[in-house]
């Protein structure tokens, strides 16, 4: 049945795009229209047909993401839409000719503010009609500011950010997507790193049914107390030694730890599958040119945060990830706004007067005002799973943003509350990326194949078992290794290419 099924999309999908292709008058005629669309609370601003080319508005945040902010080519023709959401979400969607009958949304990052062009692109390549939002404002996807207006916290701009934009760019783009085309998306899918993988996993646990598959990277989720830690390295720094630790010393320790256990997987690559389990001595440490305050302090920056007595509060990051974010010269900005606008509501607030009591606060506070808004740590997605939804998680090991383990905790509670192992691997999948940065980079297989897995997951019933990681450098695959769902691990055999995914068995 599921055979025929697909032929019917697939010749749906044929006759949409001759029924386009034939008529390319009516094409720029059912573009413009869409700016006579009515909602409730939203307004089309402008519909455009694009071809080949498309220059996006130059914004600070998207160089940020690392962004080509110039002219994005190789476009195939698609309609533009730009819709405004009130009170100031504002959402792109893109649909092209050639339609796939899917729905790809993209998911943003940081503190967010932009709208991902480059993504987008790659979405509407694929032949996906795909949608991005702002979350209900513009600026630096760094900073933290929007939430804090007139002296006060913004309440609508919080939940906007939080949920609300996400939810309502669902319901308005699939309403855009049967005007245009005449027919809803066969398929709705997510697709989003970071904050974009919180976003998505808000989805499942508040609005369900808004999607078919999600694919989650790196979720910036349990927001309340993962944010708050990645002051924590800064705070420690400052209370054991009085300033950082030279960034060229940390560099040298974290080269020295996989030097050290680089091997013990039985392949010499420079990258550590399972970073949670080495053991560092301080002697070692000594060894890498540290004194006795840097080692107190290094062992408490990867302990994670902690109370005045010890106990514990997050998780920190893996000793074979870059410090350079977290523990570098300066703090990274994000949760320095945090402590500012969100928390404090006082720009003037000074993180180095916190001190681990103030931090212990802080932390705290934070828990306190945000975890049923923004925490996104809701374990219970029966009603996800009973809307038939599959989900595919992965994090990357060496990830210098957000805690891995953090990840693996959430998705654990996953397994208390969904009756174990058997029944969540009937809708979710978790997988971690030995060597990856957050996101992409590292020294790890950062290309993925995820996202088509979970493809052919919903729509064949087929679920992954391993996922492909693959390095690509200068065009050519320089690492190829298959990533094992957890808790399994993936194990070279012991012999034949390091770089044939069957050369690998998960144990």
């Amino acid at each position: 049945m599921m055979k025929y099924s697909l032929l019917f999309i697939s010749l749906l999908s044929q006759i949409s795009n001759i029924a386009l292709a034939v008529s390319p008058d009516s094409i720029v005629e059912r573009c413009n229209a869409l700016t006579e669309m009515k909602f409730d609370n939203a307004k089309v601003i402008k519909s455009e047909l694009i071809e080949e080319r498309f220059t996006p508005l130059t914004k600070l945040a998207d160089t940020l993401r690392g962004a080509e902010n110039n002219v994005i080519t190789g476009l195939p023709q698609f309609c533009r839409v730009e819709l405004a959401i009130q009170p100031e979400i504002n959402i792109e969607v893109w649909l092209p000719t050639q339609w796939n009958h899917r729905l790809q949304a993209i998911g943003g990052g940081g503190y967010a503010g932009f709208i991902p062009f480059d993504e987008l692109a790659v979405a509407v390549k694929d032949g996906y009609a795909t949608v991005a939002t702002d979350t209900g404002h513009q600026g630096n996807l760094l900073e933290g500011n929007f939430v804090f207006k007139n002296n006060q916290l913004q309440a609508d701009a919080i939940a906007d950010f939080a949920y609300r934009s996400v939810h309502e760019m669902t319901i308005k783009a699939k309403q855009v997507i049967e005007n245009y085309y005449g027919q809803m998306p066969s398929f709705s899918y997510w697709n989003g790193c970071s904050t974009g993988g919180r976003q998505g996993l808000m989805e499942a646990q508040k609005f369900p049914a808004d999607y078919n598959g999600l694919y989650i990277i790196a979720p910036a989720i349990q927001w309340d107390k993962f944010l708050p830690s990645e002051l924590w390295p800064q705070i420690v720094m400052q209370e054991e030694l009085g300033q950082p630790i030279d960034s060229a010393k940390l560099d040298k320790v974290r080269q020295a730890i996989i030097n050290l256990a680089d091997e013990q997987d039985g392949i010499k690559d420079g990258i550590i599958d399972d970073p949670a389990s080495l053991e560092i001595t301080d002697e070692f440490l000594k060894q890498q040119g540290l004194n006795n305050n840097e080692i107190v302090a290094l062992r408490k920056i990867w302990q994670g945060p902690t109370t005045q007595t010890g106990q514990f509060l997050w998780y920190g990051i893996e000793p074979t990830a870059q410090m350079d974010a977290l523990a570098g010269s300066t703090p990274f900005p994000i949760p320095v706004d945090y402590l500012k606008y969100w928390i404090n509501q006082n720009p003037t607030v000074d993180w180095k007067q916190l001190g681990y009591k103030g931090f212990e606060n802080y932390f705290n506070d934070s828990v306190d005002l945000y975890r049923p808004i923004i925490g996104t740590d809701n374990s219970d997605l029966s009603q996800f799973k009973h809307f038939g939804g599959k989900m595919i998680i992965w994090h990357g090991w060496d990830d210098k943003l957000i805690p891995p383990k953090g990840t693996i905790h959430y998705y654990n509670r996953v397994l208390k509350i969904m009756g174990g192992q058997n029944d969540t691997d009937e809708f979710l999948k978790l997988y971690m990326a030995p060597g990856v940065d957050h996101c992409k980079g590292g020294e790890g297989a950062d290309k993925i194949n995820g996202f088509q897995s979970l493809v052919n997951w919903v729509e064949n019933k087929q679920p992954p078992t391993t996922l492909t990681a693959q390095k690509i450098e200068k065009g050519q695959i320089t690492l190829q290794r298959p990533l094992c769902p957890y808790p399994q691990k993936t194990v070279y055999k012991g012999k034949g290419d390091t770089n044939n995914p069957t050369n690998f068995e998960c144990q």
